[in-house]
């Protein structure tokens, strides 16, 4: 049940995560033109775009979410744990949606000391504030929900104080916010792409287990799970890596540098192509040992 639910909520982080793609790509081009003006309606223009994705969110969980996972399971137990974990992750997911926004504007101004400091910061409250939502105060899967909307509101905190502060390029105002066709449109196009690939990953989830659990029953959603686990060894790593070059090679694409861009590019492939290239090998080579990471049961032959 609780892997079905964090497999959802997944959807709200993909358009949050797209829209953030978008704006780093268009924002790092702004800076490396010089023009910081621009770069500051950019960035007003993509939080504005939060405000209106987490309206929908919201609205999502108030309305929505039963209907939803009953679409998925006909368990009464599975159904009362997801509908409330999932409702209160959508009533309060603007921790989700504007850290997913706010870390990748941090990037593309070349502050990801601070959006690495925001994720350690909201994991670590997150395994605080677990096992005294869930245990102590005897919550269940709704503790385990407020946890983590909790510790990624403190997250979003932390970072919007820097943005609005001194030491930023970037410097948030009021005044900032608002949608411009010359602005948005852009922003969406470069994200369309992430929140095609975050989101499909969620719904063929939700189509694998669907037809895991008609076909081959729990153990089969068990074993896929697992493998799906073990893909985020590769899928991880490599979304990081992307992402960490990507204001690099949008601020010298606007600063009409195609050399280093040429060069980030070239460097980003090889390093990525060696790292899936070892992790391949090493799940060839040690499968059971991949595998035995998740379970001490046998749930699938290898």
């Amino acid at each position: 049940g609780s892997e079905m639910c964090i497999r959802d909520r997944m959807l709200m982080v993909a358009v949050g995560i797209g829209t953030g793609v978008g704006t780093n790509a268009l924002l790092a081009r702004t800076l490396g033109q010089g023009n910081s003006k621009k770069a500051a309606k950019v960035a007003g223009n993509s939080l504005f775009l939060g405000v209106i994705i987490y309206v929908a969110c919201f609205l999502f969980g108030i309305f929505g979410v039963k209907a939803y996972i009953s679409s998925q399971t006909v368990d009464t137990e599975v159904l009362e744990m997801g509908v409330g974990y999932l409702r209160i992750c959508c009533v309060i997911s603007f921790g989700i949606i504007f850290f997913s926004l706010f870390e990748k504007l941090l990037q593309a101004t070349g502050r990801s000391l601070y959006s690495t400091i925001g994720q350690v910061v909201g994991a670590v409250v997150n395994i605080i504030l677990d096992p005294i939502f869930i245990f102590g105060l005897n919550m269940g899967v709704r503790g385990g929900a407020l946890a983590t909307v909790l510790s990624q509101a403190l997250s979003c905190i932390w970072v919007l104080t820097f943005l609005m502060g001194k030491k930023t390029q970037l410097r948030l105002r009021p005044n900032q916010f608002g949608l411009q066709k010359a602005i948005i449109l852009p922003c969406v196009g470069l994200g369309t792409s992430t929140f095609i690939m975050q989101s499909s990953e969620g719904i063929i989830s939700v189509c694998f287990n669907s037809s895991l659990l008609k076909y081959g029953g729990d153990i089969a959603v068990g074993a896929m799970t697992i493998l799906t686990s073990v893909m985020m060894f590769a899928m991880l790593p490599l979304q990081g890596l992307g992402q960490g070059a990507q204001p690099i090679i949008s601020y010298n694409y606007g600063a009409r540098n195609p050399e280093r861009v040429k060069k980030a590019f070239w460097l980003l492939l090889k390093v990525s192509m060696a790292y899936a290239t070892l992790l391949w090998l090493f799940i060839m080579i040690f499968p059971r040992g991949f595998a035995g990471l998740f379970t001490t049961l046998s749930l699938i032959h290898i």
